[in-house]
């Protein structure tokens, strides 16, 4: 008799364990999958040109980054949020749910890498500088910069900062809590610095465009080129090898270069018209 409770008690836990198992093993929704459900892909963007920059006119995301980004939406057949970030802020706002890629122009470091997981790269990029005309020639090499009479000037979280404190630890830096890249050019205009970093192929394009005669490239070639690319949450491999295969198409196709010099080649990046 007391057997048989026992049996029928053992066959009673049992069977509760069995109708709760498949509940608690099922794996959690990844982004791919959610995307998919709702029809939505949410995407973290920070300012930086010519890659994802809002017309001042309409509002509205444009840039070469933005342009991938919107060709991934129509091949999946989804619908774009976007959800402005600063570069300082980026990986917070991505591991805390905020969106479901970073799809802005992300250049990879490892302080960066530690957090957050990149998407294979299709473009890289090396760090110029802005200088005013008058101080052309200041510094002949790159070690000229390593000095504590020197003021660098860069956009608070990005690449260019990560840099500046890195390889020049003596100079002194002015961090700028700027919504684009190009707001800390101003710094070198007003002399409040004596070069601005920003990605070498924006400041050669910048320092040609009408009104901006007073500045120069600070060097004739760029340096600590770093691959750029955009980046998700650690966790989740369907979407990170999703991601990856559309990248390999975005270089196999070279569509990235193409999209820069079509950028790059206008009077004016908020003109459609080159």
């Amino acid at each position: 008799m007391i057997a048989s409770r026992i049996l029928k008690g053992a066959v009673l836990v049992a069977g509760m364990l069995a109708l709760a198992l498949p509940a608690a093993a099922q794996p959690k929704e990844g982004v791919l999958a959610k995307v998919k459900r709702e029809g939505v892909l949410k995407v973290c963007y920070a300012q930086v040109t010519p890659d994802s920059y809002k017309d001042p006119r309409t509002g509205q995301w444009t840039g070469v980054f933005v342009d991938l980004i919107n060709e991934l939406a129509s091949w999946m057949k989804v619908k774009v949020e976007p959800v402005e970030v600063q570069f300082g802020t980026a990986p917070l706002s991505l591991n805390r749910g905020d969106c479901d890629l970073f799809g802005a122009s992300l250049l990879y470091n490892a302080p960066r890498a530690l957090e957050i997981n990149f998407v294979r790269p299709f473009a890289a990029k090396g760090i110029n500088g802005v200088v005013s005309k008058e101080k052309a020639g200041r510094f002949k090499k790159i070690e000229d910069l390593n000095d504590p009479s020197v003021t660098i000037a860069v956009q608070a979280g990005s690449r260019d900062h990560e840099v500046s404190q890195r390889i020049f630890p003596k100079a002194k830096l002015l961090a700028l809590q700027s919504q684009t890249d190009l707001a800390v050019f101003d710094s070198v205009r007003r002399g409040d610095a004596d070069i601005a970093f920003a990605n070498g192929i924006t400041i050669r394009w910048w320092t040609k465009v009408q009104g901006n005669d007073w500045a120069v490239p600070a060097f004739d070639a760029d340096f600590s080129t770093q691959q750029n690319g955009w980046a998700i949450r650690y966790g989740d491999s369907d979407w990170k090898d999703f991601l990856d295969s559309f990248a390999a198409w975005i270089v196999a196709n070279n569509k990235a270069a193409e999209l820069y010099d079509s950028y790059l080649s206008r009077t004016s990046l908020f003109d459609t018209k080159k």
